[in-house]
């Protein structure tokens, strides 16, 4: 069994999970403090007992946020080696930026304005998705998913007047996956399940992180076009992130099953789920009706590929120290 934890982190502001406390006022453009705002969500994960973790709206070397590796940072803190950084963009948030050459962003070049940090000794800036597990990982892949098309408004009288007009782009979107192997005890966090139900080995998975357009048509081009990518490569598969799609609106698309449930949005009184985690297609039979599980198990689609259904065993939700979403968590093992 596996626990996924899904989280936009909103670049690590405090969140409604802060409120009562000293860090609720917390200035994380000061790296010491945001540090200190990453330890606190750190134990709070370590609580959740994750294996593997999700996660969007990720900053790398943005002022605003102590210029800090993020996704590092929370690896380092949760004594995690398997870590990767994807950047949707390259550059400040509120300055000049472009697409990424190279996701990691690991070198000057890679960032439009990165010689010039460098020479001022800061690091390449960015801001995207990241994964990160406990899990050994054997391979990383990212897979570009496009913005979608510009936004016009009208915000002036003269429809003549350029200045009438305002042109929102879209952010640059992406997939971030790794291939992970489980081995070991079937209960993969030690003695978190002890008391649950009997479970089944999960050998290895593919596990995806995504966040994608706030318009609803261009998020579901971007959630097909993502779960294609990932479809494509070993499995059984997990796609988890803020997909700023409604459960309704997920199901309609037909492209994935969602497991786990709770509504993650916004954190402070969350109403609706935005924050999805999905998996493989349950297998119909002839007349397009599920499968009883053991058939399921069975069925040649998937038996006779070495892929196992996940099936989600619990799940829930909490609003964390840090962003505007809860967290959505979900333990899976596979069907037999």
């Amino acid at each position: 069994m596996i626990r996924l934890l899904s989280l936009n982190l909103q670049h690590g502001a405090p969140g409604a999970g802060a409120e009562g406390t000293p860090l609720a006022s917390a200035d994380i453009t000061d790296p010491v403090t945001a540090r200190e705002v990453l330890e606190a969500l750190a134990e709070q994960i370590r609580e959740v007992g994750p294996d593997v973790i999700t996660l969007q709206e990720v900053d790398l070397g943005q002022r605003r946020s102590g210029r800090l590796d993020q996704a590092a940072e929370l690896a380092r803190l949760l004594g995690w080696n398997e870590h990767r950084f994807a950047a949707t963009y390259a550059g400040s948030v509120t300055g000049l930026r472009r697409r990424p050459l190279r996701s990691r962003l690991t070198a000057p070049a890679d960032d439009v304005l990165g010689p010039v940090r460098a020479l001022l000794g800061q690091p390449p800036a960015g801001f995207g998705n990241a994964l990160l597990t406990r899990l050994p990982v054997t391979a990383w892949r990212v897979q570009r998913l496009g913005r979608g098309p510009a936004l016009v408004t009208r915000r002036g009288e003269n429809a003549w007047d350029p200045r009438s007009y305002r042109v929102a782009t879209s952010t640059m979107r992406n997939l971030i996956s790794a291939e992970v192997m489980v081995p070991g005890d079937p209960t993969v966090s030690a003695g978190r399940h002890a008391a649950g139900p009997a479970v089944t080995p999960i050998d290895g998975f593919t596990v995806a992180a995504t966040h994608l357009a706030t318009r609803v048509d261009t998020a579901g081009e971007q959630l097909a076009a993502a779960w294609c990518a990932l479809a494509s490569l070993p499995g059984p598969h997990v796609l988890a992130g803020d997909l700023n799609l409604r459960t309704h609106q997920v199901a309609a698309l037909g492209v994935a099953r969602e497991v786990g449930t709770g509504d993650t949005y916004p954190a402070r009184k969350p109403d609706h789920r935005i924050d999805h985690v999905l998996t493989d297609p349950w297998p119909v039979d002839a007349d397009g009706r599920p499968l009883a599980e053991a058939d399921a198990a069975a069925s040649p689609r998937w038996a006779g590929e070495g892929r196992p259904l996940l099936r989600a065993v619990d799940s829930g939700t909490r609003t964390l120290v840090v962003s505007d979403h809860a967290g959505t968590w979900v333990d899976l093992d596979a069907v037999v």
